[in-house]
């Protein structure tokens, strides 16, 4: 998979979401791989939004420098991250919105997906994973188990 971001902005979007999800004495975001989900994301099913994200960056740039004299977001102490994101967050800025959506399901999400690497938020929350040996399956047919654009009515019949 080609990388959706440039090395600066991957490592801005990977400092957000460290403070979105610190490690503590559990893995947290950094360690789940949540950047390699929301790249994946991005790259596909979520494209529309990869302009949002790099224009947080910027603005992730913008405040650190203007509030720290630091050059970059990534560069600023957690504690300074913390106050630019609570900035972000009281203002509802989309990005933010987005990002922290990104990291919940990245974290939290099957990591067949691109995140939760290892499965380390379920073990976490003790949550086995998926039923053994089969795995999930769609309890009521055929239509459950296709995405919606798959499902076609007339290919069904025969027509």
């Amino acid at each position: 998979m080609a990388s959706v971001f440039d090395s600066h902005q991957k490592v801005t979007v990977e400092a957000v979401t460290d403070r979105i999800i610190p490690a503590d004495r559990d893995p947290g975001a950094r360690q789940a791989g949540v950047i390699d989900y929301i790249e994946t994301a991005l790259a596909g099913y979520d494209a529309e939004h990869v302009p949002l994200y790099r224009e947080g960056v910027h603005e992730l740039d913008r405040l650190a420098r203007e509030r720290f004299g630091a050059a970059a977001f990534f560069q600023l102490s957690p504690e300074q991250q913390d106050q630019i994101l609570a900035h972000l967050e009281k203002t509802q800025n989309p990005f933010f919105t987005l990002v922290i959506e990104h990291t919940m399901q990245g974290f939290y999400g099957d990591p067949r997906h691109g995140g939760n690497r290892d499965g380390v938020s379920w073990k976490m929350i003790g949550f086995p994973g998926p039923s053994h040996p089969k795995g999930y399956q769609p309890p009521f047919g055929w239509y459950d188990k296709n995405f919606p654009d798959d499902f076609d009515p007339e290919k069904k019949r025969g027509h």
